[in-house]
């Protein structure tokens, strides 16, 4: 929270009253949606606990009730039956309205208004809460700030002006502005390119170390939910939990078929996107070839395979706060990946590696891995 915010006395931005920065619990409780003229319930009594300062990640098919289940959080949607606590208050006994100012809330489609300055659209929901013009100014060149974007620049910009990564910033800062316990993500980052998209998760995961906010994410991409989320909720239709866990449950214990087959395959190579290259033991910065750009400490090691392969290097230099800090070799990657796969073979008694078409007992084959060491082999 910003000095001016700690210090004010203004009126409170959250159902609970008056507290630091960072996020509160929310629990689910038996939640249920039905539609009028419906035989059955788009969300059916689904139950949930997000602890404080956790990213939740909702991914499952079209039409599960994700969106749905998200909306019933700031009563976007009203629920048919059930409980849903925020800091232990039932929500239902909340005005709806000032629910929704206390709920950071970024969608897809950004929403932001055409006819106002990034200034007036990020500064929108304090104005409602009255804060004064002075406390304002201030959040909001600091909201630009943290989300990357020179407040010098960019405040007196209209929404048409700026790129869409940089609109999407603007709906992270707005949404951050008034200083909610808990956002509301409702595939924020679907409609950018993928170049844009992995950097705008980058920006967000580090914005997210420092403000421990609570976040429900919706999205489709099973990938993103690995990268993003403390704990992935897996839906199947009507918002049935197929599996909650952490991100490397799901990936090596499967509840499910049906979970299983939204894994997809390569499970191993997406536990690659939870490691980060902090986990290895670099080798002197020497080892990569000059003139390549460093990857940052933060990038996860599935990035780093990724970088590899598509640009042919067998290594690179890793930086972390400006200085140039090793190396990291792509049989530092296949190693690990060799690793992981034994890890999954002692679970399964050598039948992750055996199903694999073309796969001998006893080994680990990876066509793609395999393939990115092959590039420079003419043959």
């Amino acid at each position: 929270m910003s000095e001016s915010a700690a210090t004010t006395t203004e009126p409170t931005t959250r159902p609970s009253g008056e507290r630091e920065a960072g996020g509160v619990p929310i629990v689910l409780d038996g939640v249920t949606k039905k539609y009028p003229g419906t035989d059955s319930a788009a969300v059916d009594d689904i139950h949930l606990d997000i602890a404080p300062g956790d990213i939740v990640m909702l991914v499952g098919p079209s039409g599960c009730g994700k969106t749905t289940t998200m909306r019933m959080i700031n009563r976007l949607i009203e629920p048919t039956s059930g409980r849903i606590l925020i800091d232990g208050e039932d929500v239902l006994s909340l005005n709806d309205v000032k629910l929704r100012r206390t709920i950071g809330y970024v969608i897809q489609q950004i929403g932001l208004f055409p006819h106002l300055t990034i200034e007036s659209n990020v500064s929108m929901v304090p104005k409602l809460l009255g804060w004064d013009k002075a406390r304002i100014a201030t959040r909001v060149e600091e909201m630009l700030s943290v989300v990357g974007l020179d407040p010098a620049e960019f405040a007196h910009r209209y929404p048409r002006q700026l790129s869409g990564g940089q609109q999407q910033r603007v709906g992270v800062a707005r949404a951050l502005c008034a200083d909610p316990p808990i956002m509301l993500m409702d595939e924020p980052f679907g409609a950018v390119d993928p170049i844009t998209r992995t950097k705008l998760q980058d920006e967000f995961l580090n914005l997210q170390q420092r403000l421990h906010k609570t976040i429900v994410f919706v999205t489709h991409d099973f990938d993103e939910a690995v990268k993003m989320g403390d704990k992935i909720a897996v839906l199947d239709k009507g918002s049935r939990i197929a599996q909650y866990a952490s991100p490397e449950e799901i990936l090596t214990s499967p509840a499910d078929d049906f979970v299983s087959g939204f894994v997809g395959h390569g499970a191993t190579l997406k536990r690659l996107q939870l490691e980060r290259l902090d986990s290895l033991d670099l080798h002197p910065a020497d080892v990569a070839e000059q003139g390549v750009e460093p990857l940052p400490m933060r990038s996860t090691l599935h990035d780093v395979l990724d970088a590899m392969i598509a640009d042919g290097l067998d290594a690179v230099q890793v930086v972390d706060d400006g200085h140039i800090v090793g190396t990291v070799t792509l049989e530092d990657l296949l190693g690990r990946v060799r690793e992981l796969r034994a890890e999954a073979d002692a679970r399964t008694g050598g039948a992750a590696s055996e199903s694999r078409p073309g796969a001998t007992p006893g080994t680990t084959p990876d066509p793609e891995l395999e393939a990115g060491q092959r590039k420079d082999d003419p043959t």
